[in-house]
């Protein structure tokens, strides 16, 4: 039976005929390619361009630098002479960047004369570790070249020109704000007593010395009561030592008596001296020369030494004792912290309020181990609180000497000044310590920044590039990066300001850049 002509499958007595068959259809195309290559060669014929034969007949491509992407005939980098080079400086140790424009301002892409740094790079780059750029680097050999102006824009390159702004080189750590602790006082009672009146609460705003509570204590009163007693017995013994002197000398009384009387004055002035220390030592002011005073009306005044006439006036008349001790205020504050009510028993260990002054606050920083050597007493500090309601600055005051076993952090003291009173104890935020700041910082859109293996760079424009004439081309650069703030970043060698830099897009220059690197040897030094 005949195979059927849709059969996949041949009978093995068809093989031979079949290979026979393949093996002069080859000899037929070789025979013709070999008749077309001797007509070729007799009349001189030309093979098309590849590009040509996978998209048709396209004049342009006559005139093409496949390697650079511009039209050949105006290739800068494969027609010498097409367009001026500019001059090669090589690499500048101080700077740190290859053909410096601070060294060299002629290499300045700018229409007129180029405008140095205002301010002393080199010391603001000894500041503190700053990138640094490879000194052999093949990349600054280069020239960028766009075939037109709308091939730039449908890369999508932007740019924008170097700029003069403040900015400022700072270390950040993270902080917590607290009321200063030599201005939070926690008060007690000095003895055991009963509260029998409360005059400020939590959240109280407080005057020097303004009272707060009143304590029933009967040591109070013994005090006072002791005080009298030495008083009148100081009286009592200095009469009786006049009255023996006067006597004395008539040689009437023996000597005897005189000095048994004056060492008893003696005693009694003791005894006045330690009753007087005793109320002091409760927080009463006693005068030097109260012993100078009459006894009746130092007993009036003793009884309601130092409490306030309006906080007598709450009491009733039963409480009104010569046993009342008042708790005041150390200095001008706010009550943070209240846990105290009327007829509760306190004694010494019993905290009654916390006063603070909020005025003045501590930030405790965090500092990295790392950055701890540029941290110095006097520099400025801003600090903004975690949910940014609040930014203040101070002073570093003190810097701990030792590293934190457990966070490898230093520890960082700033006095922060709050008068304003916008600030909370213990809250959490961001610290910035400025070791720099510089009011004219040469500086760029962070998006015009490159960072290769060789360091990092910025693509500067042609000063030429509006003239039609003239290529469309840009500079491979080598910077140094300084300071950085928000989408802003120094640069403190490599451009001055008024040149132009390539900003957004500008990935598709170092692209391109690194592609002619790869490229087929040709001499693209500038």
């Amino acid at each position: 039976m005949e195979p059927s002509i849709s059969s996949n499958v041949s009978s093995k007595t068809d093989a031979p005929q079949r290979v026979w068959a393949d093996r002069l259809s080859y000899v037929g195309v070789f025979a013709l390619l070999a008749g077309v290559f001797a007509m070729g060669s007799k009349f001189d014929w030309k093979m098309p361009k590849f590009a040509t034969l996978i998209r048709g007949e396209v004049s342009h491509e006559e005139d093409w630098c496949p390697e650079h992407a511009v039209p050949e005939s105006t290739c800068v980098d494969c027609n010498d002479g097409l367009y001026d080079k500019l001059p090669s400086f090589g690499f500048c140790a101080e700077h740190g960047v290859a053909e410096c424009v601070i060294h060299h301002p002629e290499l300045a892409q700018v229409v007129g004369p180029p405008k140095l740094p205002a301010y002393d790079t080199l010391a603001a780059l000894a500041v503190m570790d700053r990138p640094k750029n490879d000194g052999d680097d093949p990349l600054t050999l280069h020239r960028i070249q766009f075939a037109t102006e709308e091939s730039v824009s449908k890369a999508g390159i932007e740019v924008a020109e170097v700029t003069e702004r403040p900015m400022s080189d700072v270390v950040i750590a993270n902080g917590e704000l607290t009321f200063d602790p030599t201005r939070v006082a926690h008060l007690t009672t000095r003895i055991q007593g009963t509260v029998v009146l409360v005059l400020k609460t939590l959240g109280s705003v407080v005057e020097a010395d303004e009272m707060l509570a009143l304590v029933d204590a009967g040591t109070v009163g013994a005090s006072k009561s002791n005080l009298l007693q030495s008083i009148v017995q100081v009286r009592l013994r200095q009469a009786t030592v006049d009255r023996l002197r006067s006597i004395t000398d008539s040689g009437a009384v023996a000597q005897k008596s005189l000095l048994e009387a004056q060492a008893s004055l003696q005693e009694a002035e003791i005894s006045l001296i330690s009753s007087r220390q005793a109320l002091t030592n409760l927080g009463f002011e006693i005068a030097e020369n109260v012993a100078e005073k009459d006894p009746v009306l130092l007993a009036e005044d003793l009884r309601f030494l130092g409490i306030d006439p309006h906080g007598l006036e709450q009491l009733t008349p039963i409480r009104r004792t010569s046993n009342l001790l008042p708790i005041r205020a150390p200095y001008p504050g706010t009550i943070v912290a209240s846990d105290v009510v009327v007829g509760e028993v306190v004694d010494p260990k019993s905290i009654l309020f916390t006063v603070a002054d909020p005025t003045r606050m501590w930030l405790m920083l965090n500092v990295k181990q790392e950055d701890a050597r540029y941290v110095r007493t006097g520099q400025t500090v801003g600090f903004e609180t975690e949910n940014g309601d609040a930014a203040v600055e101070g002073k570093v005051e003190w810097i701990s000497p030792v590293v934190d076993e457990q966070t490898r952090t230093l520890r960082v003291r700033v006095v922060i000044d709050n008068s304003q009173k916008i600030l909370r104890d213990r809250t959490f935020g961001t610290g910035r310590i400025v070791l720099r700041e510089e009011p004219r910082a040469i500086t760029v859109p962070l998006e015009s920044l490159h960072e290769t293996d060789h360091g990092h760079y910025v693509f500067v424009r042609d000063k030429n590039y509006g003239d039609p004439k003239s290529p469309r081309l840009f500079y491979p650069r080598q910077v140094r990066v300084g300071a950085r703030d928000g989408g802003w970043i120094e640069l403190l060698a490599g451009v001055l300001p008024g040149e132009m830099v390539a900003t957004q897009g500008s990935s598709v220059i170092l692209a391109q850049l690194l592609r002619n690197q790869l490229g087929a040897g040709h001499d693209h030094s500038h």
